[in-house]
Parts: C-alpha cells; structure tokens; sequence
C-alpha cells in the first residue's frame, strides 16, 4: 500500500506527540481504530465527501472520541479544524509504519500450505529477523497450493522454502549446467 505523503507527516507529527506523552502502544490502537471505522464506503462518503457541513461531521465522530486517548483526541481535531479529515484513512497503517521504523521492526507474510501454530511463527520471525537484522512480525496467509514449505516476503525479499520453490531452483541449476561433450 503506497501512502500519502500528507498522511505520513501527520503520522509523524502524531507520533512525536505520542511519544512526549508517553503513549504510542495506546494512540496506535486509536489510529488503527480510527482507519477502520472511517473505511465503509458510506461512512467515508459522510465524512470525506462535500454534502455535509463540518460541524455535521465533528458531531458524527463525537461519541467515538470520547473513547480515544487525550492525544489522539486533539490530534482529530486538529485535522478536522485544518479540513484534512481525509488523512483518517490511512493513519492507522501510516502511524504503525512510523512505530515500526522506529522500534527497528519490519512486516512480513509467511505463506504456508496450513496454518502454522504460534511457537513456530515466533520461530520464523526470529530466523528471519537474525538473516535480515531487523526486528520481523509475520502475518500467515494460508496458501493450499503450495503443498509443503514456507514462502516469506518481507520488504522487498523473499525467502522461499517451498516444495514449488525447491523444484524450480533445481530446474534452473539442470537447464543451466553445461552438458558434457
């Protein structure tokens, strides 16, 4: 998902805000709240289209303030007084961008033929975090198709221990070994 650049600075402002607060683990769950309860398409055609007065908007979004942190809470504001409201989208995913750039974690996708269980992802992440010395939090996609192994992607590597994988790799050594004459 590429981002707005707008959002990421406000990401950034949020975060530095977060962090004199002492509460980035906290207003991260109120970004990623936030991001989802403004993706339905009506929901988004209320808030981010030009229909509705402002103050019908700030109105909409007043009980679910309430259950934000102080910060997130002034943080909203503001982009509602700056009419930037649209930067609610992406901020959940921007904020935790921003957290994981500066914690020194990386996101990653494991792709196996069945779901692995908690002991062996942690695994993973740790033999896939020590080869890239980074931080990796893995998500599982389940992919039947792949008969046995693990394929990861993290950034912009991939790590592809896969039946599939194996045999392609082997395929490619065959066709490319010089023949005896």
């Amino acid at each position: 998902m590429i981002l707005d650049p707008v959002t990421t600075r406000w990401a950034e402002a949020l975060y530095e805000a977060a962090k004199k607060a002492d509460a980035v683990a906290a207003i991260q769950r109120d970004t990623e709240r936030l991001s989802m309860e403004v993706a339905p398409p009506k929901v988004s055609a209320f808030l981010f289209g030009s229909g509705v007065s402002q103050a019908e908007r700030e109105a909409k979004m007043a009980p679910l303030m309430g259950e934000l942190h102080e910060t997130t809470r002034k943080f909203v504001k503001l982009l509602f007084a700056r009419r930037r409201q649209e930067v609610l989208r992406d901020i959940g995913e921007a904020f935790k961008r921003k957290v994981y750039a500066e914690t020194g974690r990386i996101e990653g996708v494991v792709e196996t033929p069945r779901a692995l269980d908690d002991a062996t992802l942690r695994a993973l992440e740790s033999a896939v975090g020590q080869r890239i010395g980074k931080t990796v939090v893995l998500t599982q996609e389940s992919k039947p198709e792949l008969i046995g192994g693990v394929r990861v992607v993290v950034g912009a590597r991939l790590f592809d221990a896969t039946v599939q994988g194996r045999l392609q790799a082997m395929r490619e050594k065959l066709l490319g070994a010089a023949l005896p004459s």
